[in-house]
């Protein structure tokens, strides 16, 4: 993290010092996402999301290492809000149940099953810092691939769950409705994936990017233990570019 910091300033000063001699761009951009937490669990019978409101807006630094080949930097803004319901059977999880004795609450965390339906919410915005490496292959078009970091600043994940704690197969099963669960403590702080995707000149002060990233780090913690699958961010990202100052080979 660190590194990558360092390296965009370093960039940044560089450029402001040396930019009427150097292949160096700067540039501003904003853009829009979509996409969601792609998983897999054989206690899942059905699911479905939709993607909120997802803007993306920051800097970029780039450098030109022959007429071909570019690399950038870019550090800026992102938002991931998706709304998602499912469906499971016999779906473990850990619950917390409190027990009052002589009028004092006692919470005991227990293991146990689901089986019914759950709708909720993640709500996560973060810096994103991707270091991609560009190689032009027309003369407005350009393929880039590279990886990325991010720092959560917000992160959300809260929703309802209704159907069956525990044993089906009763008479009496115990029952929920809309019980609330938050899950928000739960997801991780920092991420990190790789991006491929492509770049389109528009004018000499103007491009447009579309690419993709997927993360290797899952949602949640990896410390915890409170579901048995792990949930990897897949996203569309579409933005454009402004160019400050631009300087070809």
């Amino acid at each position: 993290m660190k590194f990558i910091v360092s390296s965009f300033i370093f960039l940044v000063i560089w450029n402001s010092g040396f930019s009427q001699e150097k292949p160096f761009n700067i540039y501003a951009k904003a853009g829009i996402q979509a996409g969601g937490p792609i998983y897999h669990s054989e206690t899942i019978v059905s699911k479905s999301g939709a993607p909120g409101f997802n803007p993306l807006g920051g800097l970029g630094v780039s450098y030109n290492l022959s007429k071909e080949l570019s690399v950038s930097l870019e550090a800026f803004y992102s938002r991931r809000k998706v709304t998602y319901q499912s469906t499971v059977k016999d779906q473990w999880y850990r619950d917390n149940v409190t027990v009052f004795i002589n009028n004092q609450p006692y919470v005991y965390e227990v293991e146990t099953i689901f089986t019914g339906k759950s709708k909720g919410e993640f709500d996560i915005q973060y810096i994103e810092i991707p270091l991609n490496l560009h190689y032009k292959i027309a003369s407005k078009w350009s393929l880039q691939t590279g990886a990325y970091y991010a720092r959560a600043l917000s992160r959300k994940n809260k929703g309802t769950a209704t159907g069956i704690v525990g044993r089906t197969d009763i008479p009496e099963p115990n029952t929920v409705d809309h019980k609330e669960y938050d899950y928000s403590s739960h997801v991780n702080k920092y991420f990190y994936g790789v991006t491929i995707g492509a770049q389109y000149s528009i004018s000499p002060r103007v491009s447009a990017d579309l690419r993709s990233t997927f993360s290797f780090k899952s949602l949640y913690n990896e410390t915890w233990d409170g579901l048995t699958y792990r949930l990897r961010d897949l996203y569309l990202q579409l933005s454009v570019n402004y160019y400050f100052h631009k300087r070809d080979i």
